[in-house]
């Protein structure tokens, strides 16, 4: 009979002094200039802003979006020069507060301008070179013409299926929803389409289905027609402007379709009066201009979200944004971590938390405007002294053993005789703990001489050395015929504890904004005991993981209280223990490059 056990492989990033050699990094800020800004907040994030702007050097490149009712790139993505830090310090002093909260429109603008692609208007000056000329540009509106409608087959009888919503009823056709660029129509249709939304009939389980990329279509079976409501929302550099269109479903043609003519903004050259062309050149600083984009072209690439509020205008719906960000961020050609900032107690901590999770990125719960700083900082510090990435652990079976669990909140692949987990980066003294539960089987002669019962195979790219690095080691068990009585690992009970709290703090907090906080606390409570109860409960980490459960539970007394505060402060803690870094709360997981990066910012507030 087989035995589970739980093995650990325990990943740990040498240190980077202050001073050496580090990967450079791309960073877009996405920053909310909503009316709500107004005021001490807007200040402080200048303040940081121009902070960040002074600790980047001249590989790095920065790039601002600014987003409110409109997306508009404030900064193009600028190598951190003398000149490229004075264009980015003008042009954080220009940014006013004032409108809604496009936030979806943001997010994929910055993203965008990691590729070198958002299409938006900078303002002039910041950002453009002060010795260049430029012909003037004037905004135009011209049109474009998209294809909207449905593709149909008969199913053949064998391919019938029971439909789950009328009794007695075989959904015997199959159509395509799709929208595409009209004949005679020049380039892609994701040229202009950021994504479609479509609105199905109340029957289907997913009535609302957003597709996220091109060919933007979506095929389903059913017996009957109805009227389908496509929901077109167009590249950021169109301003994300959403149009709907209805479609009814058509059984009786391959293919039927209408077609939707709709505005699209372009800019051309403003004609001299006197000649009638485009030139002489007007001076950058009296124009609005398009530059070419700048792509990210170093291996440390991040994208900043900070907001203040709900988002109101553009894509709202969570599960849709999340969808939107990952098919966006997959067309980086290089790996990129969203990491969002919520401030106060009025932005969906959830869906930023989702946003993050999407690449890997960390959510900041930044609950005053005196954090705002230090939040930055902190991912600044982690940012900059990256030493590892593209990590994969590989583990492989032995015979007579079979992986059966593998307990970690990052992507991982698992059959029973191979596993393997990505890791995106190690920050300069991080650690990553995996635990695995392994079956072991019995084996025919006992000896007290260790044998492999799991191979690690660790492969990443070291960016300390610019080498892609590989080891490989052995998990090793002894099994005498007689087993000496021996303390549980003290290492792996710390790490059990941590995953069961973070399974913890996510099932009551799921229970919480259900509103069953008699569940929610029963959650937490139970996982304070267990913690307590364990080997290790006495150790200062496994203090500390009560102690946050505990200030999880005290946040919980009534709905108010959650909502203002807890839930944001149990989405935070679940990102700091589920991927074992710190995000500006209490410390936790805090390396020494961070810690020194935030008493920099700390001193640098307080001098303003």
């Amino acid at each position: 009979m087989s035995q589970n056990l739980m093995v650990m492989a325990n990943l740990k990033a040498p240190e980077m002094n202050e001073g050496e050699r580090r990967a450079p990094i791309s960073v877009s800020a996405v920053i909310d200039r909503s009316g709500s800004m107004e005021g001490a907040k807007l200040k402080l994030m200048k303040a940081t802003l121009k902070f960040v702007i002074s600790h980047m050097k001249e590989s790095d490149q920065f790039g601002i979006i600014t987003y409110a009712d409109t997306v508009a790139e404030t900064l193009k993505l600028t190598k951190m020069d003398a000149v490229g830090r004075q264009r980015a310090t003008d042009a954080v002093a220009k940014i006013r507060a004032d409108g809604c909260t496009n936030l979806s429109g943001g997010l994929l603008a910055g993203i965008d301008q990691l590729k070198g692609s958002t299409g938006l208007i900078p303002r002039a000056g910041p950002g453009c070179p002060q010795n260049m000329t430029i012909p003037a540009l004037k905004r135009e509106s011209r049109q474009v013409t998209l294809k909207v409608g449905n593709e149909y087959r008969a199913l053949k009888e064998e391919d019938w299926t029971p439909s789950q919503s009328v009794p007695d009823t075989m959904n015997q056709h199959q159509w395509t929803m799709f929208v595409r660029l009209a004949e005679g129509e020049q380039g892609q249709v994701s040229d202009y389409v950021c994504h479609v939304e479509y609105g199905l009939h109340p029957t289907f389980k997913q009535s609302n289905v957003t597709v996220g990329a091109a060919p933007f279509e979506l095929t389903r079976t059913g017996w009957g027609t109805f009227e389908v409501a496509v929901r077109v929302t167009l590249n950021p550099k169109f301003g994300s402007t959403v149009h709907t269109f209805r479609h009814m479903l058509n059984f009786h043609d391959p293919e039927t379709s209408s077609n939707h003519t709709i505005p699209v903004p372009s800019l051309s050259p403003v004609p001299d009066a006197a000649s009638g062309s485009a030139d002489p050149p007007a001076p950058v600083s009296s124009v609005t201009a398009v530059l070419p984009g700048t792509k990210a072209t170093n291996e440390v690439a991040s994208v900043w979200l900070f907001t203040d509020g709900l988002a109101n205008v553009g894509l709202r719906d969570r599960a849709r944004l999340v969808r939107v960000t990952e098919n966006k961020l997959k067309e980086l050609s290089m790996p990129c971590s969203v990491f969002s900032f919520g401030f106060g107690d009025d932005h969906d901590a959830q869906m930023l938390k989702e946003i993050a999770d999407a690449s890997k990125g960390m959510y900041y719960f930044v609950e005053g405007e005196n954090q705002i700083a230090e939040a930055f900082a902190d991912c600044l510090g982690g940012l900059l002294s990256v030493v590892a990435q593209n990590i994969r652990l590989t583990l492989r079976a032995q015979p007579g053993c079979s992986l059966q669990h593998v307990y970690t909140k990052y992507n991982y692949a698992l059959s029973p005789t191979e596993a393997s987990v990505e890791i995106p980066d190690l920050y300069s003294e991080e650690q990553r703990d995996v635990v695995v539960a392994v079956g072991v089987g019995p084996i025919a002669t006992p000896s007290a001489d260790p044998a492999p019962i799991l191979e690690w195979l660790l492969q990443y790219n070291n960016l300390m050395t610019c080498q892609s690095d590989t080891v490989v080691t052995p998990a090793l068990l002894s099994r005498p015929e007689v087993a000496e009585a021996c303390a549980p690992s003290a290492a792996l009970d710390k790490q059990r504890n941590r995953v069961a709290c973070t399974a913890a703090l996510e099932r009551s907090k799921k229970a919480a904004d259900m509103g069953q906080f008699e569940e929610a606390r029963s959650i937490l409570k139970e996982n304070i005991s267990s913690i307590a109860r364990s080997h290790t409960a006495t150790d200062d980490f496994c203090l500390g993981l009560q102690e946050d459960l505990q200030d999880c539970l005290d946040q919980m007394v009534d709905h108010r209280t959650y909502k203002t505060k807890g839930g944001q402060t149990m989405t935070t803690l679940n990102s700091c223990h589920s991927y074992q870094r710190s995000c500006g709360m209490k410390g936790k997981y805090t390396t020494k490059l961070k810690s020194a990066m935030v008493s920099k910012c700390q001193d640098a507030m307080e001098e303003d």
